[in-house]
């Protein structure tokens, strides 16, 4: 085999005979177990190879000086030719080391994988904390809400500061896990009470929920599928459930115009 003249041609040699990620690690997302491939895992399997054709992976937390956003910076270079591939990933900034940690190595992993196309089956651990839409769209969902109008009940002021849960992009190659037969038949029951019972309506309401587009509710993730059946449970027990739903949509559009 002839050595690779630049990254594109390294990167052709790696792909056609990739690496196995092993999951040897088990970690927790929610309420539901997993088994991943850690970073230490990734490095070693992935980058070694890389290593061999003459290619090295950098990367770097950093501020932008122009622009005042934490990001990381990484580049994959093949150091024979002077060849490379390199960009920034978002990071959000934390006060917690813990969190600020996660998110680095999450962002580490996530780029390694995607540049080199190598795919894990299971979503890590550290990306619980990882800067992306869904996590931006938790932290504004988080911020304290404006005062109750004359009138709202307390439980729907407490439910208003209910925290969201969020929901990191799965992996290169990796499908977040789908909502289960006993989650999408708990939901039509509430949509059912709730009277919207037209298809089309239903898949708009979920639709605007998430923050895209449905064309069916098998779509959902479990996560999704979870906070909607909470949120519609609330409403039920409300004292006017359509009003609680109808103020559920227009808090999420608005939230997705802010995108």
């Amino acid at each position: 085999m002839s050595d690779p003249k630049s990254l594109d041609e390294a990167l052709a040699i790696f792909q056609a005979n990739p690496p196995t990620l092993v999951k040897d690690k088990k970690g927790q997302v929610g309420n539901q177990k997993t088994k991943y491939a850690d970073l230490v895992q990734v490095n070693a399997v992935v980058l070694s190879e890389l290593n061999k054709l003459g290619v090295v992976y950098k990367t770097k937390p950093t501020l932008r000086a122009d622009d005042p956003k934490f990001v990381l910076a990484y580049e994959l270079k093949h150091v024979p030719s002077d060849t490379s591939e390199s960009g920034e990933y978002p990071l959000k900034l934390s006060e917690n080391p813990q969190q600020m940690g996660s998110a680095i190595s999450y962002a580490r992993r996530y780029v390694l994988l995607a540049l080199t196309g190598v795919a894990a089956e299971d979503e890590d651990d550290d990306g619980q904390t990882a800067s992306g839409r869904y996590a931006q769209r938790a932290q504004r969902q988080q911020r304290a809400p404006e005062p109750a109008a004359e009138g709202q009940t307390a439980q729907r002021a407490q439910r208003q500061q209910r925290p969201a849960r969020a929901e990191q992009p799965p992996l290169p190659g990796e499908q977040p896990a789908k909502l289960s037969d006993s989650q999408r038949g708990m939901l039509m029951g509430q949509f059912t009470k709730l009277r919207i019972e037209d298809r089309t309506a239903r898949l708009n309401t979920m639709s605007t929920l998430v923050g895209r587009r449905l064309e069916s509710a098998n779509e959902l993730s479990r996560s999704e599928a979870s906070d909607m059946i909470n949120l519609l449970a609330d409403a039920l027990n409300s004292d006017d459930p359509r009003a609680v739903v109808l103020e559920a949509l227009a808090a999420a559009a608005k939230a997705g115009e802010g995108e």
